[in-house]
């Protein structure tokens, strides 16, 4: 069996994206803070943006986790590599998929708040 630190990386933070989303689906941020929730400038500009974007929240970090627990499956079948290639991918494929949930999240924000003043 091939588990090395890069796999754990990922499953960790996968079921800690997990538990992430659990929380913010259950616990939503109810006005603007800038403590907890989804916190951009377009989020924060008003109550109905602030609202919408706390939907978009929790599935974004359920995407995020699965993309994590994905990678992981995937690393455990490839041949061995080293901790620095694994520390690579693994950094690589963050910012990647960070990027673009919230490149995502920020198009539907944004087509939301136009909607909103027409």
């Amino acid at each position: 069996m091939r588990v090395d630190i890069t796999f754990y990386l990922f499953i960790g933070l996968g079921l800690f994206l997990l538990l992430v989303a659990l929380i913010t689906f259950l616990f939503p941020a109810k006005k603007p803070n800038h403590l907890y929730g989804y916190r951009t400038d377009r989020s924060m500009r008003n109550r109905a943006n602030w609202k919408f974007a706390q939907g978009l929240l929790p599935p974004m970090f359920l995407r995020l986790a699965l993309y994590q627990v994905g990678i992981a499956g995937l690393w455990y079948f490839i041949p061995r590599q080293s901790e620095t290639i694994g520390m690579a991918v693994f950094l690589i494929f963050l910012v990647l998929t960070f990027a673009g949930e919230i490149f995502w999240s920020e198009k539907k924000l944004r087509r939301y708040s136009r909607s909103k003043q027409k």
